[in-house]
């Protein structure tokens, strides 16, 4: 039996890593769940308990609210947090607009990205010490973000083998498929370069055949946009219009990720300065800001508040679902809903030595050669049961990485401004971060004084 702990047993991550690892995993399974709120990890721990027999297992699930418990013996751990909630995020957003930036996610780069990294900095080194401590061979992987910045902060603080996820891999593949008409994934082979959010398809095939010269050709006189859907959702639900993706590709000459929602984060010219933007009404009523630069839609709190309140009610539906089913006399055994989510292969591969490459973040140690060692860069690693080793790539195009360069160093700088509690580190990041090219220092200090301030529960200088 292999011993699961999920930091962060919330009613949206809990399901897809207790099905994903039920689909690849024919042994039993125990789940760990951890979370600050009680009802979310007792809900999720019912849910699991008629999800296992649905499935015709016998998995074990067990919640609490202090992952020191949890933790000891772990063959693996996942964590999905979110260091002050929705209240904590709010200042992410709403402390910045001050200052003319208008961030669309605002967890990742720029000021927004800043702020949620220096309250989840402190929270995930103690992680790592308890995983040194308590389960120093436990695979860890980690859905939180700012991905980069957190990513590292374990991989430089615990000894286990640490690897970051996000969808951006999948989501890029998916609209390769679609462009060239593809059944499936089978003939598609993709070298990706680059940070979380911010990653670059530096190299395609379709079968054998060179994917840049088949895209130029598909493209002919029109434009990348030509090809790509609109308005396509996400893994989280979340829209993106490709139409900065098509934009950056008439300029680099390189598929960037496609989710415009983050992209839009690394970049100069699109959020400061008090973009131009308008109101858009969705069908729920939720009323969302549009950027006027490529229609980008910001997602406002309201609208992730809906969202996380639909996640609950899914679960409390499939728990009556499930009751309902298992009250007949000979139920039939259902089957796990496996995402595209590659976590759970990437764990087996580790407990069972069975080597498998995947699209992972990690810190640098080589594998892009023109960006700065020792920040956490997404590339192809390779696990097995020695953990994770990165795989070089090769001829990354300097215009790609002079426009990378910035948020890597960024990342370092926030990430060891933290964990020394060095000030000057933390306002050089903002100082060089391109959201803020449009600010003078004292202005740039002035909100860096209010976001320290907000976030003074979790970390003070």
């Amino acid at each position: 039996m292999y011993n699961i702990c999920i930091i962060g047993a919330s009613f949206n991550w809990t399901r897809t890593i207790v099905y994903d690892m039920m689909a690849v995993f024919p042994e039993r399974l125990h789940f760990r769940l951890v979370d600050l709120n009680p009802e979310a990890a007792e809900v999720c721990r019912q849910w699991g308990e008629l999800a296992t027999k649905w499935c015709g297992r016998q998995d074990t699930f067990s919640a609490f609210t202090e992952r020191r418990q949890a933790l000891p013996g772990a063959d693996a751990v996942f964590i999905a947090i979110a260091t002050g909630g929705f209240d904590a995020m709010t200042n992410d957003l709403l402390i910045p607009e001050k200052y003319g930036i208008y961030g669309t996610v605002g967890d990742t780069a720029g000021p927004g990205g800043w702020s949620r990294a220096i309250r989840n900095i402190p929270v995930f080194a103690e992680m790592a010490r308890d995983f040194d401590e308590l389960c120093p061979e436990a695979f860890i992987v980690n859905y939180t973000n700012p991905m980069s910045a957190l990513t590292a902060t374990l991989d430089r603080l615990c000894g286990n083998p640490v690897v970051g996820l996000c969808h951006s891999y999948i989501q890029t593949k998916n609209v390769l498929q679609h462009i060239f008409g593809l059944e499936d994934w089978s003939e598609l082979s993709v070298s990706i370069a680059g940070m979380n959010h911010f990653s670059w398809v530096t190299d395609f095939k379709i079968g054998r055949r060179d994917g840049y010269a088949a895209l130029r050709e598909r493209i002919g006189g029109g434009s990348l946009l030509d090809l790509m859907r609109m308005e396509e959702p996400d893994a989280n639900g979340f829209v993106s219009g490709h139409r900065l993706c098509a934009a950056l590709y008439d300029t680099y000459g390189y598929i960037p990720y496609v989710g415009d929602r983050h992209t839009v984060e690394f970049l100069s010219y699109t959020l400061s300065n008090e973009p131009k933007r308008y109101t858009f009404s969705g069908p729920d009523g939720v009323q969302d800001d549009v950027l006027d630069h490529y229609g980008i839609k910001r997602t406002s709190l309201e609208a992730r508040q809906r969202r996380a309140a639909g996640f609950k009610g899914r679960i409390q539906k499939e728990i009556a679902e499930f009751a309902a089913a298992l009250a007949v006399d000979e139920p039939e055994a259902g089957q796990p809903i496996k995402s595209e989510e590659p976590s759970a292969e990437l764990v087996r591969a580790y407990l069972t030595n069975s080597p498998m490459t995947e699209v992972v973040n990690m810190l640098n140690v080589g594998q892009i050669p023109g960006l700065p060692l020792g920040a956490c860069v997404e590339t192809f690693g390779m696990i097995d049961g020695l953990g994770i080793r990165p795989v070089m790539v090769d001829n990354v195009p300097e215009s790609l990485l002079e426009i990378m360069r910035p948020q890597a160093i960024n990342q370092k700088w926030v990430t060891e401004g933290v964990l020394t509690r060095n000030k000057g580190l933390l306002l050089q990041a903002l100082y060089n971060d391109p959201q803020c090219k449009g600010l003078t220092p004292d202005r740039i200090r002035a909100m860096a004084e209010e976001l320290l301030e907000a976030n003074k529960r979790w970390f003070t200088l």
